[in-house]
């Protein structure tokens, strides 16, 4: 049985679709879900100045999270789950890596973006970083496939799949 399952967010119904599953594997007595989400502003890369980020702007960043968070809780609460929730000002996967560890997690449930090719290579993924990095048992969801596009035949009749 997993206790603790570690599920983070980006704010996108894509890295939600890991609380549906989360709530399912949390149903045994005992089990908590921590909702984490990670509050950073990433910074350009300047090298002739310092960058100090605006303060103001990581606050307002922390309260929409925490509202977020609060909302996703709700109704996890509302059908008798534990539910914590967490935000992290490290990078993205380093907030995973950094929570699953001091919360001594047993289940890290999270959602891939599903990209590949050189859109992978330019944005990188979490979940790769998290997965390869982590001892942590690590279930990765998968983007639902892309509705089947109607195809034409040689005649030029339309079939609809």
């Amino acid at each position: 049985m997993y206790e603790k399952i570690l599920v983070p967010l980006d704010g996108s119904a894509l890295a939600e679709r890991a609380i549906r599953h989360a709530r399912e594997i949390a149903r045994g007595p005992g089990s908590e879900i921590l909702l984490l989400q990670a509050v950073n502003l990433p910074m350009p890369v300047v090298h002739e100045a310092v960058l100090v980020p605006d303060s103001k702007w990581l606050d307002e960043g922390r309260k929409e999270a925490a509202r977020y968070l609060d909302g996703i809780a709700a109704p996890l609460r509302e059908a008798g789950m534990r539910v914590r929730t967490l935000l992290d000002e490290r990078a993205p996967a380093d907030a995973i890596l950094h929570v699953s560890a001091r919360e001594e997690v047993d289940l890290i449930v999270m959602s891939t973006h599903g990209r590949g090719g050189f859109s992978r290579l330019l944005m990188g993924s979490v979940a790769e970083s998290v997965f390869r990095a982590t001892s942590r048992t690590v279930m990765l969801v998968k983007p639902e496939p892309l509705p089947a596009i109607a195809a034409m035949d040689e005649d030029c009749h339309l079939h609809v799949p």
